[in-house]
């Protein structure tokens, strides 16, 4: 096995070449930043802390609906989420 190449600049890898047979190759920016998503979309789900925030309480209050059965969660994901209709159905069906 041999040692990997150090160039003179000290860097790891093969010296870099002023070659005019290697041609430039664009590659689209993957800045997320730059990224632009359109025109938002409406929510159909929130993640259980997002719920929280929305509803006012806190996280592990959600949590014990969703245990309870009073919020049904989606278990399809890694993440719960529980859907915009779930949450409404709750409130309405808590109000006084």
């Amino acid at each position: 096995m041999e040692p990997p190449r150090v160039s003179k600049s000290g860097k790891l890898g093969p010296e870099p070449t002023n070659d005019s047979t290697t041609t430039a190759v664009a590659v689209p920016n993957r800045n997320p930043k730059s990224f632009d998503p359109g025109p938002a979309l409406p929510r159909l789900a929130y993640t259980m802390k997002e719920t929280a925030f929305v509803l006012g309480v806190s996280y592990i209050t959600v949590h014990r609906l969703v245990k309870r059965g009073q919020l049904k969660s989606s278990r399809a994901l890694r993440h719960k989420l529980i859907p915009v209709s779930e949450i409404e159905k709750f409130l309405k069906s808590t109000l006084q």
